[in-house]
């Protein structure tokens, strides 16, 4: 359902702390029941930070005095003006957040306060209803086959989309072809360039994300979790630098939201990214390595306990990876489609498909494109 839109003007700090709390505690979801505190800290104006405390509810207060958190967030007043000016796009991995803020401790506490204060547009709202309606009414719920197209024309793509079918696409090589492309290369070629920012002070290049992912793939124990820490940039935007070589190969590039890149490393068998739907249509490209989609029709959503609050992309709280049918018994019911994605391939993802990734070969690259209409 939708949640009353914030107010994106406030006529003081005090006013837009008050209004993001708000904004939170309407939007806070807990059926994990995560116990935690996190303190809050606006760096412009300290006296205006604030703890929070994981219950049932969100409970909000401002102690006097130190006391222990679990997580640290610190933020200007700016990036709260941003939320609210931009709460049905905003993306917390995008430089204009994460390159402001400062973060400590327990990241999946920060990560579900800040899902939190997301709220979808009307737009997302109808398209994700339309898509449900569009697949209950073709009983995809029971299954649909997921072509395999050689260098389809756009018309064909077109055809598949409006069906909100998916389709792999083969034939796409890009010059050089995937085959090529390996760590060495990247590093090579790319070695200065920004390709992920973790925080105000923590902006990595090519050339130490890839020390740092031939360190990871020597570590024996891997994140267990895709909310752990992993060698992996987690979609951030891809660099211009890579455009030439990885932009997008059908329609023109105008008719795309900016790429993302998806590069790095986690131990197979555990999802690169949990189960959650886009209202945009996804084309995601294979470079380097293979990947696993499970695939789950919208006609779905009542099975699999997708989130209250959400922008621009809707997670789940039922994971298929790690399946808890007493707390998400209707989840039993769901059922999914596997596809396989080689180098090389490309993945068409109608809009409304719930998803979930796994990488099956590590090191593993790809590059994600989402059609604007």
């Amino acid at each position: 359902m939708n949640v009353a839109y914030p107010q994106s003007d406030f006529v003081s700090p005090q006013h837009t702390v008050e209004g993001f709390i708000k904004l939170v505690q309407d939007g806070f979801e807990n059926p994990e029941r995560r116990r935690g505190t996190v303190r809050v800290t606006v760096q412009d104006y300290p006296q205006l930070g604030f703890r929070a405390r994981f219950a049932d509810e969100l409970l909000v207060d401002r102690p006097e005095g130190d006391y222990d958190a679990d997580t640290e967030i610190k933020f200007p007043i700016s990036t709260l003006e941003l939320i609210f000016r931009e709460f049905d796009i905003v993306d917390w991995r995008s430089p204009e957040i994460i390159g402001s803020t400062e973060l400590a401790g327990d990241q999946s506490l920060a990560f579900l306060l800040a899902f939190s204060c997301l709220r979808p547009s009307d737009w997302t709202l109808q398209r994700f209803a339309s898509v449900e309606r569009l697949h209950r009414d073709r009983g995809y719920r029971n299954g649909v086959e997921v072509q395999r197209l050689n260098a389809p024309s756009q018309y064909q793509l077109l055809e598949a989309m409006e069906d909100s079918r998916p389709v792999i696409v083969s034939g796409l090589e890009p010059s050089p072809p995937c085959r090529d492309w390996s760590l060495e290369r990247l590093e090579a070629e790319y070695g200065d360039v920004v390709v992920c920012m973790r925080s105000a002070s923590d902006h990595v290049t090519m050339r130490q994300f890839v020390d740092e992912l031939r360190t990871f793939e020597n570590t024996p124990t891997k994140a267990g979790s895709s909310l752990e820490f992993k060698a992996y940039t987690e979609g951030s935007g891809l660099p211009d630098e890579m455009w030439a070589n990885f932009g997008p190969m059908y329609f023109d590039a105008e008719d795309f939201v900016p790429p993302q890149l998806w590069l790095g490393s986690v131990a197979t068998g555990v999802p690169a990214t949990p189960l959650h739907r886009d209202p945009l249509t996804g084309f995601l490209f294979q470079v380097v390595g293979r990947k696993r989609l499970d695939l789950y029709s919208a006609d779905q959503a009542d099975l699999l306990y997708p989130y209250k609050s959400y922008n621009n992309y809707q997670k789940c709280w039922f994971q298929p990876d790690r399946p808890d049918h007493d707390r998400y018994p209707k989840a039993r019911e769901a059922k999914c489609i596997s596809v396989e994605l080689h180098p090389g391939e490309l993945l068409v993802q109608p809009a409304g498909w719930f998803h979930q990734v796994y990488a099956l070969d590590s090191p593993t690259m790809s590059v994600s494109y989402f059609w604007r209409y």
